[in-house]
C-alpha cells in the first residue's frame, strides 16, 4: 500500500484514500505495510507535524527541538531531510519578500495536462556557465543587443571550437539594424577588454523593410525598436518582433513580421490574436521571440511553436504585470498572411494590471513581489537529459515602487537618472517555468496568471555589471543546448557582451535530495533550495 501525499498551498497532505499508482507531479510516494501501518502512520503523523511546525515558524529551529530529535530516534534524519525539503519549497518566492512584500497565494494545484513531473523540472544546477564574448567593435554595435536568435547552419567553418552556428542580433539601440555574427568560444574572465569578439557575417541592415519606420495602424503609432528575432527553420525566415515601448496612446498595432535570411524580402506586419480580445493587446505581445518543441506545440498548442512576449512598467497601457507567453504560426494563416492580419494565437501566460500592485500593494499583484519597474528581455524553451523548463531572463527590482526622477521624487539609483518607474536596489533573475502549468493553460483548467515560476535563479556575479546589469536577449541552440543571454552595457561606451550558458539535465545530483523510500520512476526528488547554488565566478580559469 502507498500514501500518495501531495503538495498543497506548500505543506504535505494526506488524501482520503490510498493509492498504489506511481506518485504524480508534486507528490511524495511512502510505501506502508498493512501490518505496521499503524504505527508507521503515527510516526510519519509526528515527523509531519514537525516540519510543519518549522516551515510555520519560517524555517527556524525553535529552542529545544534538536533535543526533541531523540524522541523519534532513527527517524529524525528522516524529519530533518522533510523538514529542509519543505522550507526549500518556499525559498525562491519567499526570498523576493524583502521591503514589506506578500506574495499573492498560489492556485491549487490540479493534475498536470502533460507527463512532466517535478523530478523532470530544470534546476538553476543544471546550467553550467561557459563564459562571455563580446559583439563587433564600434559604435554602430553599443548600446545594442536588444534582440537575438541562433542560426543553426551559420558561419559554417566556426564549429570547430564547440560553438557552431551564427547569431542574428540588433545593433546601436538609435538605429536598430540587424546583422548577423559569428560566436567566438567565449571565455570566463571579469576583464571585459579580454573579452573575445565576435566576427560580422552579414553587416547591419534594416531587416523590416521599412516597417519600422512605418506604423500605420493609427495616427501618432509608432515602433521603436526591433524588439525580438527568431529564426524559424520551416520557413527559412527571421521573424521579427516591433514595439513601441512607450506607447502611452495604448496603440494596439500590429508587431510581426518575418524576412528572408538575407534580411531583404520584409513581409508583415500582423497583429498576434484577435485584436478585439484584450487578452492579446500589442502590450503584451510585441518583444521577445523564442520557438517552444515542436512535439510540445503539436500536442498542446495547435502546432504554434512560435512564443512571443512582452512586459512594459507597471503593466499599463493593455500590458501585463509580469512576463508574458503567447503561441502563433503565421506560416498557418497564410504563408505569408496578408499585411494587417490577425494571427490565431494561444495565451499562455500574462499577469492582469492592478493599481494597488503597482502603488505597492504587494499582496495584491498576481505575479508574487511584482515591481513596476521589472524588466523581461526573452526566454528560452530548453530540455536536457528528460527535464524540461520555460526560462525567462530579466532584472527584478525589489524595493517599493516610486514614480519620478531619481534622487528627486524617488530614491537615488545606482542604475538610472531617468524618470520612470523606479524600484532600486535590482537583481538580475532567471525565471523557470513548468511548461506542464502552460499545458493546463493551454486546455482551459488553469488561467494565465496561475502559472508562476517554480524556482528562480540569481546569476548577478556572472554579469559585468553585477548591480544594475540586465539580463536581456535570448537566443537557444538546441541542438547543442546552449543558452546565449546579452548584457547591454556591460563595457565601455556600451558594449555588449554575451553570456554563455550550457544546459545539462545530468548536472547538479547532489542538488537533489533521493530518499530510499520513494517509489515509482517517476517519483520526484525532493529538491532544496537552501543547498544554495552560487553564481559562477568569471575568473580566469
Amino acid at each position: 500500500m502507498v500514501f500518495d501525499y501531495a503538495f498543497s498551498d506548500g505543506w504535505l497532505q494526506r488524501p482520503d484514500t490510498f493509492s498504489r499508482a506511481t506518485p504524480t507531479a508534486g507528490g511524495i510516494g511512502l510505501p506502508i505495510s498493512p501490518n505496521r501501518r499503524s504505527k508507521r502512520w503515527a510516526i510519519l503523523a509526528r515527523l509531519f507535524s514537525r516540519v510543519q511546525i518549522m516551515t510555520k515558524s519560517g524555517c527556524k529551529l525553535q529552542p529545544g527541538r534538536l533535543t526533541n530529535l531523540r524522541r523519534i530516534g532513527r527517524h529524525a534524519l528522516l524529519w530533518l531531510v522533510l523538514a529542509l525539503a519543505a522550507c526549500g519549497l518556499q525559498t525562491d518566492l519567499a526570498a523576493d519578500t524583502e521591503n514589506g512584500a506578500t506574495p499573492a497565494a498560489n492556485p491549487t494545484p490540479t493534475a498536470p495536462a502533460s507527463s512532466t513531473a517535478v523530478s523532470l523540472q530544470l534546476l538553476p544546477a543544471h546550467l553550467l556557465y561557459r563564459g562571455a564574448f563580446a559583439l563587433p567593435d564600434g559604435d554602430a554595435w553599443s548600446y545594442s543587443g536588444h534582440a537575438l536568435t541562433f542560426y543553426d547552419q551559420g558561419d559554417p567553418d566556426g564549429a570547430s571550437d564547440g560553438f557552431p552556428g551564427s547569431l542574428y542580433t540588433v545593433g546601436h539601440a538609435w538605429e536598430q539594424r540587424v546583422g548577423e555574427i559569428g560566436i567566438p568560444q567565449p571565455l570566463i574572465t571579469d576583464d571585459f577588454s579580454a573579452l573575445p569578439r565576435a566576427a560580422i557575417l552579414q553587416p547591419l541592415t534594416d531587416i523590416t523593410g521599412g516597417w519600422l519606420g512605418n506604423c500605420t495602424y493609427a495616427p501618432g503609432c509608432e515602433y521603436r525598436e526591433v524588439a525580438g528575432l527568431a529564426y524559424l527553420p520551416n520557413v527559412q525566415k527571421i521573424a521579427w518582433n516591433l514595439r513601441d515601448w512607450y506607447n502611452v496612446g495604448g496603440y494596439d498595432q500590429d508587431s510581426l513580421g518575418w524576412s528572408d535570411l538575407d534580411m531583404g524580402g520584409a513581409q508583415g506586419v500582423w497583429h498576434i490574436g484577435s485584436r478585439s480580445d484584450a487578452a492579446y493587446h500589442n502590450a503584451r505581445t510585441s518583444d521577445y521571440l523564442f520557438t517552444a518543441p515542436e512535439p510540445f506545440a503539436e500536442q498542446f498548442l495547435g502546432g504554434r511553436w512560435l512564443i512571443a512576449g512582452n512586459h512594459r512598467p507597471a503593466g499599463a497601457f493593455g500590458g501585463s504585470q509580469g512576463p508574458t507567453l503567447f503561441a502563433a504560426a503565421p506560416w498557418i494563416d497564410g504563408n505569408p498572411p496578408v499585411a494587417g492580419q490577425e494571427l490565431a494565437a494561444q495565451a499562455l501566460l500574462y499577469y492582469p494590471e492592478n493599481l494597488n500592485c503597482a502603488n505597492n500593494q504587494f499582496d495584491q499583484c498576481a505575479f508574487p513581489n511584482y515591481r513596476a519597474a521589472d524588466r523581461w528581455g526573452g526566454g528560452a524553451w530548453v530540455e536536457s537529459g528528460g527535464k524540461t523548463a520555460v526560462l525567462i531572463f530579466g532584472q527584478k527590482g525589489l524595493g517599493a515602487n516610486c514614480y519620478g526622477t531619481p534622487g528627486a521624487d524617488c530614491p537615488p539609483s545606482l542604475c538610472t537618472a531617468y524618470q520612470g518607474w523606479q524600484a532600486d536596489p535590482y537583481e538580475a533573475q532567471i525565471l523557470f517555468y513548468q511548461p506542464s502549468l502552460l499545458a493546463e493553460v493551454a486546455a482551459g483548467s488553469r488561467q494565465p496568471w496561475e502559472a508562476l515560476p517554480y524556482t528562480i535563479f540569481r546569476p548577478g556575479e556572472t554579469l559585468f555589471n553585477p548591480t544594475c546589469g540586465v539580463l536581456q536577449a535570448v537566443a537557444y541552440d538546441v541542438t547543442n543546448q546552449l543558452i546565449y543571454v546579452t548584457e547591454s552595457d556591460a563595457g565601455p561606451f556600451g558594449a555588449t557582451a554575451v553570456h554563455v550558458w550550457q544546459v545539462d539535465g545530468r548536472l547538479g545530483q547532489e542538488q537533489s535530495l533521493f530518499l530510499p523510500w520513494v517509489v515509482g520512476s517517476a517519483a520526484p526528488p525532493i529538491t532544496s533550495s537552501i543547498l544554495k547554488v552560487e553564481p559562477v565566478s568569471r575568473k580566469a580559469q
